[in-house]
């Protein structure tokens, strides 16, 4: 039986033979994708079309580090590559360190805002705290849930959103015994944007990011954010557009939480400049509008 990357491979040589193209945008998460990915490009080479590699993951200075057999994989890819893109900052310095003939540039995520619905302020007697993603230790579910018991502030709610194990949140309440929380589970998107829309306050302690899009939708809409200082999140956040927060630190998150729920000023003021952000930097229009050069000019370079 042919597994998933077969069948994509054998619909890419298919296309690749069949069509007369100059370039092939190939996205990746790293992790396990960077086999398929050696494979793909030999292929696209061998037909003598430019490959564009996009490094949809803020993990390579992580691998860098830790996972030489990863990056020696990633290297041959990239080296094939007329281009490579990548979402952060850090990311393209670790490569132009490491390897200065490569030709990378810097393309952030994006997010359409015509899509997203500014809700309408009302004072609430309950705030809210939203955590959305996937319910497991590496996004630091566990140092939220402790952070927020320590703080135990009245007239908050700490609500989360997201797949995950039942027993380890049970474990979570049990352990750390907060209060006024909620684990909501796997929501459809749109139900989990109406939680997106009223909250007052977003959060995300994972212990490695990319460039979130779920920052991004909370910015959009005007939520201030208290993030970790993971992948991209140190620039979208550069200019007073959130509050960082350093990975793994429940000292640190439950300080920082504090924080932005007492000052309400403050509050107003990062999610200002995080509205703006998003306007001034990370739309669909302004976003593509760079990789249509890429697109249009890729055989040229």
């Amino acid at each position: 039986m042919c597994s998933k990357s077969d069948r994509l491979l054998v619909s890419l040589i298919r296309i690749l033979a069949g069509s007369p193209f100059n370039l092939v945008h190939l996205t990746t998460p790293i992790r396990l994708a960077v086999v398929r990915d050696v494979i793909f490009s030999y292929v696209i080479i061998l037909f003598k079309i430019r490959l564009l590699y996009h490094i949809h993951s803020g993990s390579i200075p992580e691998i860098v580090k830790t996972n030489k057999f990863t990056l020696k994989l990633l290297l041959i890819v990239m080296r094939r590559a007329s281009i490579v893109v990548v979402m952060d900052q850090r990311s393209l310095d670790c490569i132009i360190h490491l390897a200065p003939d490569i030709h990378v540039v810097l393309i952030p995520n994006c997010v359409n805002i015509e899509q997203i619905r500014i809700p309408m302020r009302v004072e609430k007697k309950v705030k809210t705290v939203l955590f959305i993603g996937w319910v497991i230790p590496t996004k630091g579910i566990a140092e939220l849930v402790e952070a927020w018991s320590i703080l135990n502030k009245e007239g908050w709610r700490l609500v989360i959103v997201g797949p995950g194990d039942l027993d380890y949140q049970d474990g979570l309440l049990r352990k750390f015994k907060p209060k006024n929380i909620d684990f909501l589970g796997e929501l459809i998107h749109v139900r989990a944007m109406e939680h997106m829309s009223n909250c007052d306050l977003f959060v995300l302690p994972s212990y490695t990011e990319g460039f979130p899009f779920v920052v991004l939708e909370a910015m959009a809409l005007g939520h201030p954010i208290v993030a970790t200082d993971v992948g991209a999140i140190p620039e979208m956040f550069d200019g007073d557009a959130g509050f960082l927060v350093k990975s793994r630190d429940v000292q640190a998150l439950a300080e920082s939480l504090g924080r932005v729920i007492d000052d309400s000023k403050f509050r107003d003021r990062i999610a200002k400049n995080g509205f703006e952000k998003v306007r001034s930097l990370y739309t669909t229009d302004i976003v593509f509008s760079a990789f249509m050069q890429i697109w249009k000019y890729g055989s040229h370079f």
